[in-house]
């Protein structure tokens, strides 16, 4: 008996990136170029009554996401999946913030229906382009489907990723991402996709809807001999969060020490996380600066979450009106 044959639509929400850039001598570089209808062309469902519907949502690079367009995609990804007709949404992204846009999406989005992220590390007039392969696969993962409510994907190079987890550790690679202490959820074999990772995941991943991105909450990079100077400027300048990248297991310079207790002492959430790609943050040392110590005081940990994602997750919780007791909850569950 032959497989059951699949019909209804795919939203094909196209936002920018490398994957609709080229390079462009007159602009010294590579630059969008409005190649988004050439890449429609190229999406051939296999074997399925299935209707691309293509979305011009933006056509720009990746560093110029902001949280506030994170959450809008968000927003108007989820109003399309609910139409009934729509099987799952299938979306183009730079690759530089692809994660973490992803890990927004995860955060919030409320239908069930699989959402697929993917782009590409060559631009579209360059030998190589790996952009179509990237599309035309994450098309058969959107029509798998993965389990309903799991994690939004990443999927490229023929790797599949959880949001969560995925993290981008090459600049340059044509595989350029892993996935962070977990390891990728399933893989492209030939025209097969195959999950190695199948148990639902946890989406939305927020109770309650989100409307807005608070603004003035800050990333803060630890240094060696690094002081409270920064913490005290943002203090002064009305910061509503912080978000520590410290060493190691979640350790900072003893300098740091003091501009902490002084934004805790104000009300400020200050939320620990490590530069280390794996293991995350564990309260172990509490000399001066370190995980323990810090969590003493009232710091935040992050766990395994990277200090871009934990700003994100921050920033979407003060949006939200959320409480101390409430911050500390949802980063205790997304530390885990």
């Amino acid at each position: 008996m032959g497989a059951k044959k699949i019909s209804g639509e795919v939203m094909l929400v196209f936002t920018g990136g490398t994957i609709g850039m080229s390079e462009r001598p007159d602009a010294g570089g590579v630059v969008p170029d409005d190649n988004f209808t050439k890449l429609i062309r190229e999406v051939t469902p296999d074997d399925h009554d299935i209707q691309i519907r293509p979305i011009l949502w933006s056509d720009i690079p990746s560093p110029h996401m902001s949280p506030e367009k994170m959450l809008h995609l968000a927003q108007d990804v989820d109003a399309f999946l609910a139409e009934e007709q729509v099987l799952g949404a299938v979306i183009l992204h730079g690759t530089d913030l692809l994660a973490e846009t992803a890990y927004v999406l995860d955060m919030t989005i409320r239908s069930p229906k699989p959402v697929i992220m993917t782009g590409a590390m060559r631009y579209f007039n360059e030998s190589g382009y790996d952009g179509i392969r990237n599309l035309m696969d994450a098309v058969r993962v959107c029509l798998l489907p993965p389990p309903q409510g799991s994690d939004v994907i990443i999927q490229m190079a023929d790797k599949l990723f959880a949001a969560r987890n995925a993290i981008k550790s090459s600049s340059l690679n044509v595989d350029p991402f892993i996935g962070q202490n977990t390891g990728r959820l399933g893989f492209i074999a030939g025209e097969s996709v195959v999950l190695t990772r199948a148990e639902p995941g946890r989406r939305p991943r927020l109770p309650f809807n989100v409307t807005k991105t608070a603004e003035n909450v800050h990333m803060v990079g630890c240094h060696p001999g690094m002081d409270s100077t920064i913490l005290e400027k943002l203090l002064e300048c009305g910061a509503k969060g912080i978000v520590l990248e410290g060493f190691g297991a979640g350790n900072t310079p003893p300098g740091l020490v003091a501009g902490v207790e002084k934004c805790l002492a104000a009300g400020i959430p200050v939320v620990l996380c490590t530069r280390c790609v794996e293991g995350g943050v564990w309260p172990i040392y509490a000399y001066p600066g370190g995980a323990a110590n810090l969590k003493q005081k009232g710091v935040i940990i992050a766990g395994a979450l990277s200090a871009i994602k934990a700003t994100l997750l921050l920033q979407l919780l003060i949006g939200s009106g959320c409480t101390d007791t409430e911050i500390r909850k949802i980063f205790h569950e997304e530390s885990v």
